[in-house]
């Protein structure tokens, strides 16, 4: 399934991109310059969500050695042990949102177990670090192997959720001016001061599209409210500090002793649960997702199982030392394969640059308004939307898609992970069965170019050539459920002309029936009838048919069906254009214009030989070269014998001949011979018999020998047809 880059903020701008789509040639930057593009995103993302996720424990740690060593740490490891060349490793949105939610739950509950400010980050490794434990379970079921059949507005709608629960983030808690209910003249001037980072990387990168904008904006704004800050103290306190003045620190690890685990197990274990359970769906979508990415649109191929599987085993452990756990960031590896392609260098370069901004983040942290990285996470959150879903072009040409895209976005950052899931379940379901709905119908075949393989004299044939038009056939295809039945339903009424009289459903590739379908098909049934159109299901499914019963007109196969139809067009002759019983003509076609003197005298040649039920003729082989006629029942001709393990040929009626190649040429039998539906009764006329007959009447011989070429030339014409109808 072919999916849309979500842009970043490294892209080349749009102006710069062919009609087509392609990005004109540059030559690639540097590993180093690759790198800091990264980072310049990294860093407000990846800071300002530790931030907001360690807020809790503010009061107990050094709130900027907590965001600064989640940020560069997790990264570092996932880097050194599990390198791939143009992937970038980060605390991922999702990842970091969820911690925040998992720590803060566990924050909650420590005024009531009486746990500290490390015991609580305890609690919340303890749970990450069960969400990638999940994650690898995930990876083991070969989860990759399924996310590939997700539908495009699913994958699109998490994409785009997860940036929107970013930007309404910001907006919820004052873009960093700490007020979640109240919106004054502080919160506006946070506001404006996230929108001017948001305006500024936005102009600097359509400018300079491999300058590292976004920090560059955080830079410019956090220098101009410093400068503010020094003329006027008054306007220099309104912008509040990403955090407070401190010296450097150190990681705080976690206390995993005295815990009252099963009182938490109890008390809360449900919801910790959820949440590593959401923690790990969501992120390992994001990482598939990307590598089938990396494997489309750029080449690298990898086994997704297997790294999703690497980076849970380094995430648990990540999660265990009370850090957020670092994973693919789509993102970031997207700039650097803009900037740099696989370059296995630029995601070492950025690790090795986020562990410097970890060392002297405690020196610079508090000069950065909080506005400034909330302003870097609005920009990141609106483009980890897909581009696709801003375009009003995409919008018009594929209305439902995009519809459903923002459905799942909207649910997710109102609802949350779990509403997201569930919608995104529903949506996929909902594209899954209007797919099969589209495709039910397989071919459809108004104009009577199929035909059985039921044998008849030119006469009749020729009477249900020109009526053939009278008979629709509808070749069906996928699971039939009542959403996919009911479309189908609406599709045959739709294509029906007034000149139909028979309807035939080829329901052979169709693997299974629910009984809501075979409601459907009972209700479609039955309107035909009404209509005086006569409806016949082919290749029923035998569970279905007996579900159908009496309302349902069943055959076995397409042929049978179609000969069912043959019968009622012949049904329509006038009695004086039917043929003579074949009882009363034994030569039957093969005796046509013939004299009656030399008939009798050739019928007087002819042995009768009586098949019954299932009996055998002929076997292919044979070097027998007599000549058959029915005179009564049916002659099955199949590549062998019983007719179970081969392919039915032909069947051969009463009046019809068969056997005529042998007969003709001497050569061994092609086929089989044999009574595949009940009794029969025939006639044998011996290639000995026909010779001496032939030497008494030269002329009538001479008749029967053109009446055989014919019937070859007309089941010749058949087979042909046959075969052009399948290749079609």
């Amino acid at each position: 399934m072919s999916r849309q880059p979500v842009s970043t903020l490294s892209a080349p701008p749009a102006e710069a991109q062919t009609r087509g789509g392609a990005q004109p040639s540059a030559p690639p930057a540097s590993a180093a310059t690759a790198a800091w593009s990264a980072v310049a995103v990294t860093v407000p993302h990846a800071v300002g969500l530790g931030l907001l996720a360690f807020a809790p424990l503010a009061g107990e740690h050094s709130l900027a050695a907590l965001a600064l060593w989640s940020a560069a740490l997790p990264g570092l490891v996932l880097t050194a042990v599990v390198p791939r060349a143009g992937v970038v490793y980060a605390p991922t949105t999702v990842v970091a949102l969820l911690f925040a939610a998992v720590l803060a739950t566990a924050h909650g509950a420590a005024g009531a177990l009486g746990l500290t400010a490390r015991q609580v980050l305890a609690v919340a490794g303890a749970t990450v670090a069960l969400a990638f434990v999940f994650q690898w379970f995930l990876g083991v079921l070969r989860l990759a192997s399924m996310a590939r059949f997700l539908p495009v507005s699913v994958t699109h709608g998490f994409a785009a959720g997860v940036g929107l629960s970013m930007v309404l983030g910001q907006a919820r808690n004052g873009f960093g001016a700490g007020a979640a209910a109240v919106w004054d003249a502080r919160t506006g001037w946070h506001a404006l001061a996230a929108l001017a980072v948001v305006a500024l990387a936005w102009g600097l990168r359509r400018r300079w599209p491999r300058m590292p904008g976004l920090l560059s904006a955080v830079a410019v704004v956090a220098a101009g409210a410093a400068l503010v800050g020094t003329w006027s103290s008054a306007a220099g306190a309104v912008l509040t500090p990403a955090v407070p003045p401190s010296t450097f620190a150190g990681p705080l690890w976690p206390d995993w002793t005295g815990i009252p685990w099963m009182v938490l197990v109890q008390r809360h274990g449900a919801d910790l649960v959820l949440l590593a359970l959401l923690m790990a769906l969501v992120n390992s979508l994001e990482i598939l997702v990307f590598h089938q990415e990396l494997e489309l649109d750029h080449g690298l191929r990898c086994d997704a199982n297997h790294a999703l599987r690497r980076e849970s085993l380094v995430g648990a452990l990540c999660g265990l030392a009370g850090l957020i756990p670092a994973s693919t960031s789509a993102s970031r590896s997207r700039i650097v394969l803009a900037q740099a392609g696989a370059s296995r260098e630029a995601p070492r370069w950025h690790a090795g640059v986020m562990l410097g901004v970890a060392l002297t983040g405690a020196w610079w942290l508090h000069w950065v308004p909080m506005a400034c990285l909330a302003g870097g996470l609005v920009l990141a959150g609106l483009m980890q939307v897909p581009r696709v879903m801003w375009s009003l072009r995409y919008a018009r040409r594929s209305r439902v898609t995009w519809a459903q895209s923002w459905l799942v976005a909207l649910v997710f950052a109102v609802a949350g992970g779990v509403g997201a899931l569930v919608a995104g379940l529903v949506v996929a379901t909902f594209v899954l069965l209007h797919e099969s709905a589209s495709k039910v119908l397989r071919h459809v075949r108004l104009d009577g170019e199929l035909r059985s393989r039921r044998l008849r004299r030119a006469g009749s044939d020729g009477w249900i050539a020109a009526r053939m038009n009278q008979v629709a056939v509808f070749e069906l295809q996928g699971v039939m459920s009542f959403g996919v039945a009911a479309h189908l339903a609406e599709q045959v009424r739709l294509l029906l002309q007034p000149r139909h009289r028979w309807v035939i459903l080829d329901a052979s590739r169709v693997p299974s029936w629910d009984s809501t379908a075979l409601a459907q098909l009972r209700a479609l049934v039955r309107d035909l009838e009404q209509r005086g159109v006569a409806a016949a299901v082919a290749a029923l499914d035998p569970v279905a048919a007996e579900i159908g019963g009496e309302h349902v007109r069943a055959f076995a196969d397409l042929d049978r069906a179609l000969e069912w139809a043959e019968v009622g067009i012949l049904a329509q002759r006038p009695l004086e254009q039917r043929p003579v019983r074949a009882e009363r003509d034994p030569l039957g076609e093969t005796g046509e214009g013939l004299p009656k003197a030399a008939a009798e005298a050739l019928i007087a040649r002819l042995r009768t030989v009586a098949v019954p039920p299932h009996g055998l003729v002929f076997l292919d082989g044979d070097t027998d070269r007599d000549l058959l006629v029915v005179k009564s029942g049916h002659i099955a001709l199949v590549t062998q014998w019983p007719p179970e393990k081969g392919l039915r040929l032909a069947t051969v009626g009463p009046g019809m001949a068969f056997g005529e190649m042998a007969f003709l040429s001497g050569a061994a039998r092609t086929a089989c011979a044999g009574a595949e539906r009940g009794p029969a009764h025939l006639v044998r006329l011996s290639r000995a018999d026909f010779d001496a007959w032939a030497r008494d009447y030269p002329g009538p011989a001479l008749t029967v020998m053109n009446n055989l070429a014919q019937i070859g030339a007309r089941r010749l014409s058949a087979t042909t047809r046959q075969l052009r109808a399948v290749l079609e």
